[in-house]
């Protein structure tokens, strides 16, 4: 029954609870159930179409479903209609949300699920802690729709989870991302102004790391560091165009942004120590080479490199930089 969802008509999917098909429409309402339990496959597909088919036309049409936002720099946060949904504690419920929020382009097996939220427990119980836990998201998810009953906004497709494809779902990340693309398209283009206002927009959205609550869980780590690493490069490429613009003032908190994540970033220094002398402000340019090497020294037990060094001593000689 793989791929039952698309063979239905708009506005119905198929959920297998294990040897039963229910017909559902969107909402979560029960239209027929069938058993599958020594049927053909196509028997079964055959009976769940015919019955969608003759319900009434206005019946069959998909809800417009809610509308979720789901913000994943920093705290974590969902917001329906504009308004934050209180998630509360909801342990093991609130991870299956942002796990599934954060796959929403693929299906999520039940036996991954159990497997990693309930490792030292035996199939039945951990079956049932997964049961508990979805049932709970789903009455999270009940606070932002109207529907009586939510359940049909978590599907469960031949052992497999996934958010409802009627949820209107936008996310930070993917703003994020699109603004990046974007930007590098237009830096390619040779539209630098263009390229600046892109990248502008996805600083923007960085208000914190990738999920920063789920810090040490292994799978939020390498889209961390993905994101985190095009953040620096949007921020690096940034601080030169604001510099070769004459916007010294917005290379400088540029740089600043940089260090905040990378506190040995030499090349922000050195653009921080220019900046200043542009700026008149030779004594803060010069604190900048001493930071830079205190904060070297403790780090790695290093020097700044020749470049950092001859740009230092030319500001000591007083000569142009």
């Amino acid at each position: 029954m793989q791929g039952t969802l698309l063979e239905l008509p708009t506005g119905y999917y198929v959920e297998r609870d294990p040897d039963i098909l229910i017909l559902r429409r969107l909402d979560g309402s029960m239209v027929g159930a069938f058993s599958a339990r020594g049927a053909a496959p196509e028997d079964v597909r055959r009976a769940v179409e015919e019955t969608a088919q003759k319900l009434p036309e206005e019946s069959r049409r998909a809800p417009s479903g809610p509308q979720l936002r789901a913000r994943f720099f920093g705290r974590f946060e969902v917001l329906c209609g504009g308004e934050t949904l209180h998630l509360g504690r909801n342990g093991k419920a609130l991870t299956i949300l942002k796990y599934l929020l954060a796959n929403r382009t693929r299906l999520v097996s039940q036996d991954h699920l159990m497997g990693w939220l309930w490792p030292e427990s035996n199939l039945k119980k951990a079956r049932w802690s997964l049961n508990s836990a979805i049932h709970t998201l789903r009455k999270l998810l009940s606070g932002c729709i109207s529907s009586p009953s939510a359940s049909g906004y978590v599907v469960l497709e031949e052992g497999h989870y996934r958010l409802c494809p009627t949820i209107r779902l936008s996310t930070d990340v993917d703003d994020f991302d699109n603004c990046y693309e974007e930007g590098r398209r237009q830096q390619r283009e040779g539209r630098l102004h263009q390229a600046a206002s892109e990248y502008e927009r996805a600083i923007e959205l960085y208000e914190g790391d990738y999920l920063v609550e789920d810090l040490y869980e292994d799978w939020t780590m390498v889209e961390r560091e993905r994101l985190a690493n095009a953040y620096l490069n949007m921020l690096g490429w940034l601080a030169l165009y604001y510099a070769e613009a004459g916007y010294h003032q917005q290379s400088i908190e540029a740089c600043y942004r940089i260090l905040e994540k990378d506190r040995c970033h030499e090349d922000s220094y050195r653009l921080l120590m220019r900046s200043y002398v542009r700026l008149g402000l030779r004594a803060r340019a010069l604190h900048q080479y001493r930071l830079c090497e205190r904060i070297l020294g403790q780090e790695y037990g290093t020097t700044p490199s020749p470049e950092t060094q001859s740009l230092y001593g030319s500001l000591v000689g007083d000569e142009a930089i």
